[in-house]
C-alpha cells in the first residue's frame, strides 16, 4: 500500500530521483533495479531530465508527479490518494486528473481517491462512496449517484443544490405537490412518498426561466414557481440567475440574461426533480427519485473515489 499526500510531503534536501528511489532503498533492492525503476517512472510521469532537481525548483504539477512516482515505485497493490489535486491550478489539475486515471488503468491498481470535487470524482472513479459525518450515504457507479441520489445530501453534492419544501397531498389516486400560489402543481407518476412535507431538489440547468408576463403555459405535471431576479452573472456558456421565490432562493441557468428585479417564472419538469421525505437527519438509501434514465454498467475497473465532507 502507498499514499499520495495532499501537501506533497517532499523533503527539500532530496532530488527527484532520490524521492522516487526512497521506498526502494528502504526495501534494500539492488542498485541496478532501483536505477531502472527510477528511470522508468521518470519517463512515465514526464520527469525525464529533472532527476537532480530539488522540490523548490519544480512546479506544483511536477511536485505531485514526484509524489506519484515515489508511491508507484514500490508497485503497491493499493494506492491511496488524499486530495492530491487540491493544491494545483485548474489547468494542471485537469491534466493530472486524466493522467492519474490513465495510470490506474495502465498499471491495474486499486486506487482510493479522496476528494471534495464532484467532477473530479465523476471523471476518475468507476465507483463512488459519498460520506457525510462519517456515514456512507451512497455507494455505486457515478451515473447511479448522479441520476438516482439516495438522499438530499447526495443530491446536493451531485449538483442538485436547489431546495424547495413542498406539501404533498393525494388527489384521487395520485400524489400531488402544490406549486406556486397561482395553483400550478406537479403530479409525480411513480412516487411512493407519503402525504406531508416533502423536500424537492433540482439542478440549475434543469429548470426553464421566463419573463413572468410572457411565460408559456406550463405543461401538465410541471412545477411552477414565480419570483424576482436577485442576481445574475455569466460564468461562461450560460447566464446564471438567483431567483427569490417566497423564502427560497433558486439558482437557474438561461441562455439570455434577465434583469435584476425582474419578475420571472421558473418551470421545473417532473423528471428533473429528486424528492425526499422532509427530515433534519439524512438517512442513507431512503429517497424517491423521479429521474427515470437508465444507464449501461461501466467495465469492471478498480478505482474508487470517496467524496463528501469530513
Amino acid at each position: 500500500m502507498a499514499l499520495v499526500f495532499q501537501s506533497y510531503a517532499l523533503w527539500p534536501h532530496m532530488a527527484v530521483a532520490q524521492h522516487i528511489a526512497y521506498g526502494l532503498k528502504l526495501r534494500r533492492m539492488p542498485r541496478a533495479e532501483i536505477a531502472r525503476r527510477v528511470t522508468q517512472l521518470e519517463n512515465m510521469l514526464g520527469l525525464t531530465g529533472l532527476g537532480e532537481r530539488k522540490p523548490a525548483q519544480l512546479s506544483g504539477g511536477q511536485r505531485q508527479h514526484v509524489t506519484l512516482g515515489r508511491a508507484l515505485a514500490i508497485q503497491p497493490d493499493i494506492l491511496l490518494l488524499d486530495e492530491p489535486l487540491s493544491n494545483l491550478d485548474t489547468r494542471i489539475r485537469l491534466q493530472l486528473r486524466d493522467e492519474i486515471r490513465a495510470l490506474q488503468q495502465r498499471l491495474g491498481l486499486t486506487a482510493i481517491h479522496v476528494t471534495h470535487d464532484r467532477e473530479e470524482a465523476m471523471v476518475i472513479a468507476d465507483r463512488i462512496v459519498i460520506l457525510h459525518q462519517g456515514r456512507v450515504m451512497q455507494a455505486g457507479r457515478p451515473q447511479q449517484a448522479y441520476h438516482h441520489p439516495a438522499s438530499a445530501f447526495v443530491a446536493a453534492f451531485m449538483g442538485a443544490e436547489n431546495q424547495l419544501m413542498l406539501e404533498a397531498y393525494y388527489d384521487g389516486d395520485r400524489l400531488t405537490l402544490r406549486g406556486d400560489e397561482q395553483g400550478a402543481a406537479l403530479v409525480p407518476r411513480h412516487a411512493t412518498l407519503q402525504p406531508g412535507t416533502v423536500e424537492a431538489r433540482f439542478r440549475a440547468e434543469a429548470a426553464q426561466l421566463y419573463d413572468a408576463t410572457q411565460a408559456p403555459p406550463a405543461a401538465p405535471g410541471m412545477l411552477v414557481r414565480q419570483g424576482t431576479v436577485l442576481a445574475q452573472s455569466y460564468p461562461g456558456g450560460h447566464w446564471q440567475h438567483t431567483v427569490v421565490s417566497g423564502v427560497w432562493r433558486i439558482q437557474v441557468h438561461a441562455s439570455a440574461p434577465y434583469d435584476v428585479g425582474q419578475r420571472v417564472e421558473v418551470q421545473i419538469p417532473t423528471e428533473a426533480l429528486f424528492l425526499f421525505p422532509a427530515s433534519d437527519t439524512p438517512a442513507p438509501f431512503a429517497a424517491t427519485s423521479l429521474a427515470s434514465a437508465s444507464h449501461d454498467p461501466l467495465p469492471g475497473l478498480t478505482t474508487q473515489s470517496c467524496t463528501g465532507d469530513h
